[in-house]
């Protein structure tokens, strides 16, 4: 029997998606400020947000109290982690070309730790399944750029994952590169996304009351993923996201945003 405590997941899952007409012209930073063009975007949003995610992690430590001299790496196998997360955003266009964000939420995700034949054997489990659920929180700013047709963007986000229990938050980040077009009411775009996300489990193995201890810290096997996206515009006020990962890791985000 196993049972798992401590487990602690780096979730980094708030999306800012931006398109941007318009120059900015030779305006000072004060007249940006102040006198904010019908032509850029609306300059606040509120945004409902869906996330889900699938990756593999990769090893970074793993310890175990065996009673016999063997390398602990040897006794892993497949590492596969799911996670998804609902939230709202708030958002603000300080600039024309600069917008910050905050978002929060709740997030629910299991990571299953497969172990090798050897292992199974020794311990007399076929895996190590954790489950764990929390609060979210995440800031982050974006650069953005562009034409007519056209936009460039490029977001950076801080976040935090906060898992019920006696654990402590820890922080992660990512940063999102994007091209899109647009064409009347609707946008299209390609990006690529970096994400920092680390997940440490600890608890004990209970092989018939030998009760061996395990301290098992993960990363993502692969930091960057492919980004695909699609926003529709009913009006000025609201707007339709839909993006998707493709890669090591998978992702499916939703946005429904009212502008102001």
């Amino acid at each position: 029997m196993i049972k798992p405590k401590r487990p602690v997941s780096r979730v980094l899952v708030a999306v800012c998606l931006v398109g941007f007409s318009g120059g900015v012209g030779a305006q000072t930073f004060s007249e940006m400020l102040t006198e904010w063009d019908p032509a850029w975007p609306q300059r606040a949003g509120l945004t409902v947000v869906g996330y889900s995610q699938q990756q593999n992690y990769a090893l970074d430590n793993f310890t175990i109290d065996l009673p016999l001299e063997v390398d602990p790496t040897l006794l892993l196998s497949e590492i596969e982690n799911e996670v998804s997360q609902w939230g709202a955003k708030a958002d603000f266009w300080i600039l024309p070309f600069l917008n910050v964000h905050a978002m929060a939420g709740v997030v629910d995700g299991q990571t299953g730790v497969a172990l090798t034949p050897a292992a199974v054997e020794l311990i007399g489990a076929d895996q190590i399944t954790v489950n764990y659920d929390g609060s979210v929180y995440a800031g982050g700013t974006t650069l953005a750029y562009g034409q007519d047709w056209w936009f460039l963007s490029v977001t950076g986000i801080y976040a935090y994952t906060d898992v019920k229990g006696e654990i402590e938050s820890i922080p992660s980040w990512m940063i999102m590169p994007k091209f899109g077009v647009r064409r009347e009411a609707v946008e299209v775009w390609c990006g690529a996304t970096y994400q920092r996300v680390a997940e440490r489990q600890s608890g004990v193995f209970d092989l018939d009351g030998l009760l061996l201890n395990y301290d098992l810290e993960l990363e993502a096997k692969e930091g960057w993923n492919t980004q695909l996206g699609f926003r529709y515009r009913f009006s000025d006020n609201v707007l339709l996201t839909l993006e998707a990962g493709f890669g090591n890791r998978e992702s499916l985000t939703g946005h429904l945003e009212w502008r102001f």
